[in-house]
């Protein structure tokens, strides 16, 4: 077997494009630019014919102009076409606007890639918060896709004159642009590549899946010290795309990529003058950093599972969105209140593999098997789990008071503030004195402080009334000492979901079985329910927990499956249960 590590790196200013406010007088009607300039990603473009110079071939593969343009995707056309010699008589101007201040490694421009026109000569020029000039650049790009470097810190304008188009007589086509560029590394360039999936199938916790990667470059170009280099313009959420293409034998011409997964930059340091090193997190680790004002609810999972992921990309099972989730979130990251849905409804949570959420119910039914050719019997292991002979669940109904009752009390300063109450309340109940109510939800309010004073916030408490549901494991051995797990803190379980709860808890424990072993690595993913032949040929069925990859050191993975040994029978392969209690020797 050979392998080969890829990294594609978005080395883009990750915020420039949501703050963009582009504008062009110089553009044709039907253009929208604040919407289509601010997509992420440049859709499929139409091969239209148009009345351009030598533009219209009529070999059948141009498309009739639309009768209503404003409906479809152009990016900047220009009104006016270049000349005989491919320049413009009075060049069109793209000028983009940014509230904030940002910082790039230059600008990626994407033109018309059907007919292959692009602006063969532009001007472009960097301006900073107080009008001035930063840098200015002139540009031939000779491609669709072309890279204008310049390194530019803190702008807040950028202005772009298209002098030429490659082709005459043509107008200008602007599909879009990025904020940085994209960077390719492969081979002896990737030092380390080191990736960990993990996933809890009951969802007690949502695992972020990371990536540890170790660049070399022998110019310096993420050196902290290279004042052209790239050190400057990292930002934490630039996405690393990582691949791992398989030769099955060293002869073999063909190889298989496999996607290893989408991750965002975390943290970075230099650790020698060519040497760097990244962290990076996938969608998960964004969710832990995204706050979430939570709420009380009454409504369906899909409707819930929109709101928390609101701006995510994510899949969800669809008899999953049609449940009904009645419960209470209480202000934290959106990764919390991710979790908390996903175990009320028992479903899984994995971004593996991708740039996806996906959110699913766990497999009933082995999807595979691991034998011995697969695994390497050094460091293989199997351990016994504890016993776990019961389960307590708490369920919670949250009910509102007839009663207002103070919220918070306090004297301020004036200003502006953020205030959390001690116990949820019915956000359209608050009332304030002494200050202006700026904003209101269930956990918190805002208060604008126009006067030193004393501030009071009133309102309707919810109340929560629990009870508790307690479940002993079937067919416990005679000598099992009591192990009770107790389920406290799962807010969106409700006392009609509370024996289901009870029984998805009581059946993973069940599984005691934890398997560890280096395998070489397949299409197996997180949460998959797998056959693993193990040591004197017994076979343990279970759920792949966790994946370990060491990119560099060949498609080989760590991994791990918890589950219970197979019986013989042809019925134990079919899926039938094996109770908690039983004990046997691998």
């Amino acid at each position: 077997m050979r392998t080969n590590t890829r990294v594609e790196f978005g080395l883009y200013d990750v915020t420039a494009r949501g703050d963009s406010s582009p504008t062009c007088d110089a553009a044709q009607p039907f253009c929208s630019l604040r919407r289509d300039l601010l997509v992420e990603a440049v859709p499929s473009q139409v091969k239209y014919g148009t009345l351009e110079s030598r533009q219209w071939l009529m070999d059948g593969s141009f498309s009739f102009f639309p009768e209503v343009p404003e409906a479809y995707f152009w990016g900047l056309w220009s009104a006016v076409q270049s000349g005989e010699s491919g320049a413009f008589t009075d060049p069109p101007v793209l000028d983009i606007q940014f509230s904030q201040a940002h910082s790039s490694s230059g600008l990626t421009l994407h033109f018309y890639a059907p007919t292959g026109d692009w602006a063969s000569k532009l001007k472009i020029q960097w301006y900073g918060a107080d009008g001035g000039l930063l840098a200015s650049a002139l540009f031939t790009p000779d491609a669709v896709d072309f890279y204008c470097a310049k390194k530019v810190d803190r702008y807040r304008r950028i202005r772009l004159t298209f002098l030429e188009t490659n082709h005459p007589g043509r107008y200008l086509k602007l599909a879009g642009l990025d904020y940085g560029v994209y960077l390719h590394f492969a081979g002896d360039e990737i030092v380390k590549a080191h990736v960990l999936e993990e996933c809890d199938p009951l969802s007690a916790e949502i695992s972020i899946n990371t990536l540890g990667l170790t660049l070399y470059n022998k110019e310096g170009r993420f050196s902290i010290l290279n004042p052209e280099g790239y050190f400057d313009v990292l930002q934490h959420k630039q996405k690393l795309t990582v691949w791992e293409d398989v030769r099955p034998e060293a002869r073999s011409t063909s190889s298989t990529s496999y996607c290893m997964g989408t991750f965002y930059l975390s943290d970075w340091e230099n650790s020698g003058d060519t040497l760097a090193d990244f962290t990076a997190v996938d969608a998960v680790g964004l969710l832990d950093g995204a706050p979430y004002d939570g709420g009380v609810y009454d409504t369906t999972a899909g409707e819930l599972a929109a709101d928390i992921l609101d701006g995510y990309s994510y899949t969800l099972d669809a008899e999953l969105a049609a449940e009904r989730v009645q419960g209470y979130l209480a202000a934290g990251t959106r990764r919390e209140a991710l979790q908390q849905l996903a175990f009320a409804i028992g479903a899984v949570v994995d971004c593996s593999r991708s740039d996806l959420i996906r959110i699913s119910p766990a497999p009933a039914r082995a999807s595979g098997m691991i034998a011995y050719d697969r695994k390497f019997q050094d460091g293989s292991k199997v351990t016994l789990n504890p016993l776990i002979t019961a389960v307590a669940v708490t369920a919670h109904r949250y009910q509102a008071e007839d009663a207002a009752s103070e919220l918070y009390k306090d004297t301020l300063e004036p200003g502006t503030y953020q205030v959390t109450f001690s116990a949820p309340a019915v956000a359209d109940s608050l009332t304030v004195t002494g200050a202006a109510l700026a904003g209101r939800g269930v956990n918190r309010c805002t208060l604008a402080v126009s006067k030193a004073g004393e501030v009071c916030v009133t309102g309707r408490k919810y109340v929560d009334s629990t009870i508790i549901l307690r479940r002993a494991a079937a067919n416990l051995p005679p000598n099992a000492q009591d192990n009770e797990l107790t389920v406290t803190d799962a807010t969106l379980v409700s006392p009609d979901r509370a024996a289901a709860v009870a029984n998805r808890v009581l059946d993973y424990y069940a599984q005691r079985y934890e398997q560890t072993f280096r395998m070489i690595a397949g299409d197996e993913k997180l949460a998959d329910r797998l056959i693993v032949q193990s040591f004197g040929g017994e076979m343990v069925r279970g759920v792949l927990t966790k994946l370990e990859f060491d990119l560099t050191g060949g498609f080989v993975a760590d991994a791990k499956v918890v589950g219970r040994r197979l019986s013989g029978t042809a019925a134990a392969y079919a899926g039938d249960e094996i109770h908690a209690g039983e004990r046997s020797l691998i």
